[in-house]
């Protein structure tokens, strides 16, 4: 007599803003991956706005995956990923898949996942990005791409731009039952704070899995030096937040130690971009072409290093939530 095992689940969850044509195109590339046989996969879209703005066209898709959508009137990143948690929770899901909106994947990008799922020792997986730059980008800001370690490795990147997470952290029947802060709500960096908070208290690594690809556009705005600076300068307020939450949580070290610690990194990182500012303005002055990308680079370290005085002051860059505009929202 044989009996059949039953399927493990998989929640793929994709939070949205006023963005219909860029989350019609990562649905289309999620709907060319092959089917798993041994898992049961529903994609979950959180729309984020006041109202509801995914029109019915957008989701009109060949009858292959379970898709649900959600509306969450309440503005801020924190919450649409919180809802996309308790969804996951609710369907007691084995694994839970992030993916952003403005993102597609690649061919086997679901297969890949699961190979990760079955070989890696781990609850917490960040997967590649791979960035597409317009070719109108800004001379000052280097076209790279994410160094990757190698495949298993614990991941010095937590973002949660492509990102698995598994039951163990976001049900709290098999684990913590982590959330993420609302403090973070509509500053970002919530991601960050969230797999420091796994790693710091519960000693949940996230490890990097390089096959599983997800690609982003650098386009429109995000063209522009000013963007990307200030960009820097509000992912640097919001470590230097989520350090000294933990730093508070944990009871980890003096304020004294803290506050040389956060004077250790403004000097070295103005130390830095007036380095790389005077070399980037030798390499143009004897023609070289990369000179401005060099320059920028300092400008960069000057942003990690400006980053200390809204900090100090508590001011917060509004990224996410009523009063902002989703980036590149044809």
């Amino acid at each position: 007599m044989s009996s059949k095992l039953a399927k493990q689940g998989i929640v793929i969850g994709i939070c949205t803003r006023q963005r219909n044509a860029l989350l019609r195109r990562l649905l289309e590339s999620i709907w060319e991956q092959p089917i798993p046989p041994s898992y049961n996969v529903e994609i979950l879209i959180i729309d984020n706005d006041d109202q509801p703005a995914v029109t019915p066209e957008i989701i009109a898709l060949p009858d292959k995956f379970k898709l649900t959508l959600l509306h969450e009137p309440k503005p801020g990143l924190v919450n649409a990923r919180n809802r996309v948690l308790d969804f996951a929770t609710t369907a007691n899901a084995d694994w839970l898949i992030g993916v952003d909106d403005d993102e597609w994947v690649s061919p086997h990008w679901l297969e890949q996942y699961i190979v990760a799922f079955e070989t890696l020792n781990t609850e917490i997986i960040v997967a590649a990005k791979h960035i597409v730059y317009a070719k109108k980008m800004s001379p000052f800001v280097e076209q790279r791409q994410i160094v990757e370690p190698p495949a298993g490795a614990p991941s010095q990147i937590l973002s949660t731009a492509n990102y698995a997470i598994s039951k163990r952290v976001f049900h709290s029947d098999y684990g913590p039952g982590l959330r993420f802060a609302m403090q973070f709500n509509e500053s970002g960096g919530e991601d960050y704070e969230f797999m420091l908070r796994a790693k710091n208290q519960y000693e949940l690594t996230a490890r990097y899995w390089p096959y599983a690809i997800a690609s982003e556009e650098c386009a429109g705005r995000r063209t522009a030096f000013k963007h990307h600076f200030e960009r820097r300068v509000a992912a640097q307020v919001t470590r230097y937040r989520a350090t000294a939450l933990h730093r508070k949580t944990l009871g980890d070290g003096s304020s004294f130690a803290a506050t040389l610690n956060l004077l250790k990194r403004t000097n070295r990182a103005a130390v830095y971009g007036t380095g790389w500012c005077l070399l980037g303005v030798g390499l143009v002055l004897i023609g070289r072409k990369n000179g401005r990308v060099v320059i920028g680079k300092g400008l960069f370290a000057f942003a990690r290093a400006y980053a200390i005085v809204p900090y100090l002051m508590g001011t917060r860059t509004l990224l996410y939530g009523a009063n902002v505009n989703a980036d590149r929202s044809v």
